[in-house]
């Protein structure tokens, strides 16, 4: 933005917080009757855990009921993007919106903010209204943890209990049960069928936040959904590997897997690109891979493609929103449209045209556990697209999505630019210098008019062309963003900063105090 307040940003997408749920409820014919027939394992399970005095709720999917609710959707929710145009998906927004609203009414906070607005829930009857209702922040959640953000007389006790890391500020807590981990892990399904894979047949390797205790990967995923899947199925096509393990042993893992499909943080997939430059993991040779969590800016996204040789596409999944949104191989950025709804708004609280970047808000379209309802708390910087996709899908697109909004470098002159944008007069010099490769880079802003540029070469690189490199890198920075009050240095070095808390080096560091991004954004 210039000193009036507008965001700059042009580059490719960004990626927040927390992996996929890419697992299904079953529903392969071999396996219906087992699915829909299981009054005798109700009983059975049921005995055991009285007679061994276990305090545990049974598997959800032995419940007749609840198979059949989603076997139903399994077979209808992924098929959807392709099948259903524009006017039919938007139809069945409005159909999906209200049942949440309906249920979302049940739940003390929001049903006193909404009274207090003057909105019952027969006012909201399709996707324009959802402007009549409030804001929720994240603070509110936060406040209103545990008995204020699930209806009243909810089976806690049944429920997962999830919670953010807290990156972009305090970590909020919510409930997932397993009809709403089983939905938000259709989306999952969907991605894979774009990428032409099966989620029973694929060898997935997921590099998560597995083995620590109240993060969606550990708990909604390998405690709730594979665990009750496991009654059912071996699932040997899966491998949770922990993010925090250094590369060499997340290679290691992966050289004797040998998975199809990887998914993990951008910077941990950067660390395995350069083992695999660099001779190791001869037996990784995934056909895609999947990039999340992270800012997955075009220098990282080369630099992995090479490595593999694969595609490297991106996805936006959030603990609150579940899969949002992800890329086709065609990097058409698809909103999971029929499962989130999302919104870009501004500073005022007014949408954004299409192509202009705001602050984006999430609705979820699905009732159960914790509601999610105009939720601001993602922090997240995106431009919503006007064109559709040309790649089979009709679920609407992101034009960019660029970063959190902490991590935006924010100019003495009030200007701000994404996480994602900021990178680019970099890459415009890197192509200068087709000779170099930039194996890492890194952006650590001091303060307002201090910004260090960190630059990690391949090994046997020119010293000479690497500092030509760098002054290029300068001279690019001072003609397209950066004005005469901001000192610039940009420097090679051995390694970049993983800073506390980090599991891997981040993209961008920045000092600054939020409250400057804030005031500029919603």
């Amino acid at each position: 933005m210039d000193g009036s307040g507008e965001i700059h940003g042009a580059g490719r997408k960004n990626r927040p917080c927390v992996h996929p749920l890419f697992f299904a409820s079953p529903a392969l014919p071999a396996t219906l009757t087992r699915m829909l027939s299981p009054l005798s394992d109700v009983r059975r399970e049921r005995n055991i855990n009285m007679k061994q005095g276990i305090q545990r709720p049974m598997n959800p999917f032995l419940n007749p009921a609840f198979a059949l609710r989603m076997l139903i959707r399994y077979l209808g929710d992924p098929g959807r993007a392709w099948r259903a145009n524009p006017e039919q998906l938007r139809r069945y927004q409005n159909r999906a919106l209200r049942r949440t609203i309906r249920y979302a009414w049940k739940v003390p906070l929001y049903r006193q903010k909404w009274k207090k607005a003057g909105i019952s829930p027969g006012d909201i009857r399709d996707i324009d209204d959802l402007k009549r209702l409030p804001l929720t922040t994240k603070q509110e959640l936060i406040d209103a943890y545990p008995d204020n953000i699930v209806p009243r007389g909810y089976d806690r006790d049944s429920a997962y209990q999830v919670g953010t890391s807290g990156s972009s500020g305090q970590p909020m807590k919510m409930y997932k049960d397993m009809e709403y981990i089983t939905v938000e892990a259709l989306a999952g399904v969907r991605q894979l069928r774009a990428y032409g894979m099966n989620w029973r047949k694929t060898r997935i390797t997921n590099i998560g936040d597995f083995s620590v205790p109240g993060t969606t990967d550990e708990e909604s995923l390998k405690k709730g959904l594979l665990g009750n899947l496991s009654t059912f199925f071996s699932l040997d096509n899966y491998q949770n590997l922990y993010t925090g393990e250094k590369a060499r042993t997340l290679m290691q893992h992966m050289d004797t897997f040998q998975p199809e499909l990887v998914i993990g943080y951008t910077s941990v997939l950067t660390g395995l690109a350069t083992l695999k430059r660099n001779g190791q993991g001869a037996h990784v040779t995934p056909e895609v891979i999947i990039s999340s969590g992270e800012v997955l800016d075009d220098i990282s996204r080369q630099y992995i493609q090479h490595a593999f040789e694969a595609p490297v596409v991106d996805l936006y999944a959030t603990t609150e929103g579940g899969s949002i949104a992800f890329e086709c191989l065609d990097q058409e950025f698809h909103v999971n449209s029929d499962f989130v709804h999302v919104e870009a708004l501004g500073k005022d609280g007014s949408p954004m045209p299409a192509g202009e970047f705001g602050s984006l808000v999430i609705t979820r379209l699905y009732p159960g556990g914790t509601p999610i309802i105009r939720y601001t708390g993602l922090n997240d910087i995106a431009a919503l697209a006007e064109q559709q996709g040309t790649c089979g899908m009709h679920t609407p697109l992101l034009q960019q999505l660029e970063g959190r909004k902490k991590d935006a470098i924010v100019l003495p002159d009030g200007s701000i630019y994404p996480p994602a944008t900021f990178p680019m007069p970099l890459a415009t010099a890197a192509e200068r210098f087709p000779a170099l490769e930039i194996q890492r880079f890194q952006i650590v802003q001091r303060d307002l008019d201090d910004i260090h540029i960190r630059v990690t070469f391949r090994e046997g690189h020119q010293e000479r062309e690497a500092a030509r490199l760098l002054d290029a890198i300068r001279e690019e920075y001072h003609k397209d963003m950066l004005g005469d009050d901001v000192t610039l240095t940009v420097e090679a070095v051995d390694e970049v900063e993983t800073p506390e808390g980090h599991v891997s080096p981040p993209i961008v560091i920045s000092h600054l105090d939020r409250r400057h991004a804030d005031e500029a954004l919603l």
